[in-house]
């Protein structure tokens, strides 16, 4: 019985050792789905990622909740994209009364300027795999300021990282060359796909601005349906994000097919074909490769 009694304590022991060793997780938050993946690949188990926009969900448009408070000042490090992307997000930390650490993941990008009646910055810059690797670095440093006992861990996992974006970018690049320049036009229903074209030497037309939050203009529409026709577009894409009502009128107009469903501002679900930045990429460049082939 004593025996008994002594081993429990032991075990009682090494579960409270076991226990008090193990740090608490770096709590970050991000605005979106791709940032929150990111942050998942370069902090691992250190990090207990979440995000205000939920999967599949439009950022442009995002209205915030009761509940996105409580995220905001549980927060050790939030990152949001910037170039405009969160309209709503300065509001939003005014409320909460944050004063930690944010982090604009699009520090030190060169910025797609795009004309709609002014000069805008465009802030999808995601799309393109090298501008990913600065949005890696930016948290990398971010997690390594607010947490430098485990500084030589991030640093590890951001190079790992890092390698795994340069193969992407090497396949993408393998498998958007084997498209003749003369086939290389794409619809989508909003205009977030202009880094990945500059980057891979696609041209993106849409209906729609870089925001969903305006409204296409129904001379845009009449304009664009005219170029598909006139030079014979084959294949047109919704997005993840969006209704697909204008682009099912828009095929019907022109007989052009729809080709699948495109990730533009956010990932899926976990069960869906894009859970990860990753599979986004892959997943966006198989469409594509299928619809200018053909």
């Amino acid at each position: 019985m004593i025996g008994f009694f002594f081993s429990l304590l032991f075990f009682l022991f090494c579960s409270t050792v076991t226990y008090a060793s193990s740090p608490p997780k770096i709590k970050v938050l991000a605005t979106f789905s791709v940032l929150q993946d990111l942050a998942r690949q370069i902090g691992k188990d250190r990090v207990q990622v979440d995000t205000l926009v939920p999967s599949n969900g439009d950022p442009h448009v995002y209205e915030p909740r009761p509940s996105d408070v409580r995220k905001i000042s549980e927060a050790s490090l939030i990152l949001m994209n910037g170039l405009g992307f969160e309209g709503w997000f300065e509001r939003l930390i005014k409320s909460a009364q944050y004063n930690g650490k944010v982090v604009v993941c699009t520090e030190y990008i060169h910025p797609r300027l795009v004309f709609e009646g002014t000069i805008i910055k465009d802030p999808h810059a995601w799309h393109s795999i090298p501008n990913a690797k600065i949005y890696v670095r930016n948290i990398a440093d971010a997690l390594k300021k607010i947490d430098p006992i485990h500084a030589s861990y991030y640093e590890k996992n951001t190079i790992n990282y890092l390698r795994e974006l340069t193969t992407l970018d090497e396949k993408v690049r393998r498998t958007l060359d084997q498209i003749p320049p003369q086939k290389r036009k794409v619809i989508t229903a909003h205009d977030a796909f202009g880094y990945l074209g500059h980057t891979y030497g696609i041209q993106f037309l849409s209906p729609q601005g870089i925001s969903t939050e305006s409204e296409a203009k129904m001379q845009s529409i009449i304009n664009l349906i005219k170029q598909i026709k006139e030079q014979k577009i084959q294949t047109i894409f919704v997005e993840n994000i969006s209704d697909p009502k204008m682009i099912q009128q828009i095929s019907r107009e022109t007989n052009a097919k729809i080709g699948g469903t495109l990730y533009s501002d956010a990932l899926s679900e976990e069960d869906g074909d894009a859970p990860t930045y990753i599979a986004m990429m892959n997943h966006n460049t198989e469409l594509l490769l299928n619809a200018m082939r053909e």
